[in-house]
């Protein structure tokens, strides 16, 4: 019975890159790929991964279904990162644009009446974001946000 291939060569050389390269689920994901490429089952990848075989399913499925045909490197690292997630995680609460609107939110707190902690400042920062409408964090949230603006 003749394999089914899934992947053309420059996908081919992607997932191998992102195989070596990317973080463990990312890697495993590939992985999945470049093993259904070679033509193993699903219960030999499974075992030599450490997935289940409703994984590999799933993770085909998602890669097939693809409407990206990569025909350069780019556009073949852009349909993996589609794909394969590799910003993955919980979505953001706050999107960059909010985000500036918390540090203009800081500096304008700083400015209007001093905090007698950093936790204070931050609980400050979030109620007045919310008066705002912007969305409702925590302190800590603030305190991760702040710390990542320049």
């Amino acid at each position: 019975m003749p394999r089914l291939q899934i992947l053309n060569s420059i996908e081919k050389q992607v997932l191998e890159q992102i195989a070596a390269t990317s973080s463990n689920e990312v890697s495993k994901r590939a992985k999945i790929l470049l093993g259904l490429d070679e033509g193993k089952k699903y219960l030999a990848i499974a075992e030599e991964i450490g997935v289940t075989e409703k994984s590999i399913a799933k993770w085909k499925k998602r890669w097939t279904s693809s409407t990206i045909t990569p025909e350069t490197w780019d556009s073949a690292i852009a349909k993996a990162n589609e794909v394969l997630g590799v910003n993955v995680g919980r979505p953001k609460k706050c999107k960059s644009t909010e985000a500036s609107k918390i540090v203009e939110i800081s500096e304008w707190s700083k400015n209007r009446k001093p905090s007698r902690s950093k936790h204070h400042h931050h609980m400050q920062v979030a109620e007045e974001a919310a008066r705002r409408g912007l969305p409702t964090l925590s302190p800590r949230s603030i305190e991760r946000i702040l710390a990542t603006q320049p």
